[in-house]
């Protein structure tokens, strides 16, 4: 069974595919976005891919492209595709730093990565890519491999603090779905949570959901009484959003799982609870009329990590615990923050309905249904960790 992991594009970018008979990803190279997860069963990408022309982050000139695609958070968009890192902040801009040219979800989705390494033999295909975020004073380092036989994507990433002082650690992983694999009333979320909160502000006259309040997951409160199922993606012209404090199952592990029974395809994230206690839900259906959106995009942000809220950073770090779980984490001087988690993309049945746990069992990542003992699975060895450890001089 052959591997490869070679020079592609992808839209127009720049990009490196890694590709085995049973598993391909491609990853573009000018902000590392991760923008397509395909299995020859399914041969639809789970990630969403945005409805208009994306550009390199170094090509985006503010007088060139700002009425394309907006002000604020233009420049991401313009490069924008599937699974970005938001690494060191996670949300809005102030306007002292919009009139800084600062970063909309931090410098790893805006500025361009480094491949350090790329290759393929019989065992793996494998990418090594990152970059030095100079605000932040971070380094950042992530290698991905595949191997034969698996629909299974191994992630490790590396986030060194440079500074002689702690810092936040602000980490999250914006994983964005889109069509033909969102779809209103069809697709379906799972994740261990019992706790949630609702986003500290609406996000327009579109928004149903009652703002900044408590929810016992997964009924968030509408305005005006009543409750949202956030497992079920809204048939409605919707936008809003909403937080959930995941639940670490006896290993320390949590998951995000979302699944088109129509399709017959399901993607799960399985990550260390222990640095990644936090997932914020996005939909965006059709509702925002502003640029690049124009009411044309459908997009399901599923998007775990350490931070409580998508919110402007100083108030992350002054807001104080969310359901008594700390809104952000620390990286300690010159140490280095190590998280090992993976992707798997599995076909499911068309009566799916659901995943209850995702487990290892005897060499497979396993995902069972809820309500019943079906499962499905792929081959996999079980790389989920977290450690942090102190780093050389010049790491």
């Amino acid at each position: 069974m052959s591997l490869d992991c070679r020079n592609t594009t992808f839209r127009d970018r720049q990009a490196v595919c890694l590709e085995s008979d049973s598993f391909q990803v491609v990853t573009m190279t000018g902000c590392g976005h991760l923008a397509s997860l395909r299995i020859p069963d399914v041969d639809v990408n789970p990630l969403w891919e945005p409805p208009w022309p994306l550009i390199e982050p170094g090509e985006f000139d503010a007088d060139k492209h700002l009425e394309r695609y907006g002000p604020g958070e233009g420049r991401l968009l313009a490069s924008l595709a599937g699974h970005n890192l938001c690494l060191n902040h996670f949300g809005d801009l102030t306007e002292t730093e919009e009139a800084a040219q600062g970063y909309y979800h931090g410098e790893a989705s805006n500025l361009p990565w480094t491949v350090f390494e790329q290759g393929a033999d019989a065992a793996e295909a494998k990418l090594d890519y990152g970059l030095d975020l100079p605000d932040a004073q971070m380094r950042f380092r992530r290698i991905l491999r595949i191997r034969p036989g698996e629909s299974t994507l191994y992630l490790s990433e590396r986030t060194t603090n440079l500074r002689r002082s702690d810092a936040p650690f602000c980490c999250q992983q914006h994983v964005t779905m889109g069509p033909p694999f969102v779809e209103g009333g069809v697709s379906r979320l799972d994740l261990p949570a019992q706790r949630g909160q609702t986003s500290s502000i609406g996000l327009g006259d579109t928004d149903p959901l009652e703002p900044d309040q408590p929810y016992v997951w997964p009924h968030a409160p509408l305005q005006g009484g009543g409750t949202h199922d956030l497992r079920l993606y809204p048939e409605e012209h919707r936008a809003f959003s909403a937080t959930a404090l995941l639940e670490p199952d006896e290993q320390g592990h949590a998951f995000t799982a979302v699944s088109n029974p129509r399709l017959g395809l399901l993607l799960v994230y399985v990550f260390p609870r222990k640095i990644f206690p936090w997932t914020n839900l996005w939909f965006e259906h059709r509702a925002s009329d502003f640029p690049p959106y124009y009411s044309e995009t459908t997009t399901w942000g599923v998007e775990f990590g350490s931070v409580a809220q998508a919110v402007k950073l100083m108030e992350t770090l002054t807001a104080g615990p969310l359901l008594d779980t700390p809104r952000f984490g620390t990286a300690p001087a010159r140490h280095t923050i190590e998280v090992n988690y993976q992707a798997l993309l599995m076909k499911i049945p068309a009566d799916w309905q659901g995943v209850e746990r995702v487990e290892h069992r005897d060499g497979e990542a396993v995902a069972w249904e809820r309500g019943s003992d079906r499962c499905v699975a792929t081959p996999s060895d079980w790389q989920i960790s977290t450690t942090t450890s102190a780093s050389s001089s010049d790491e």
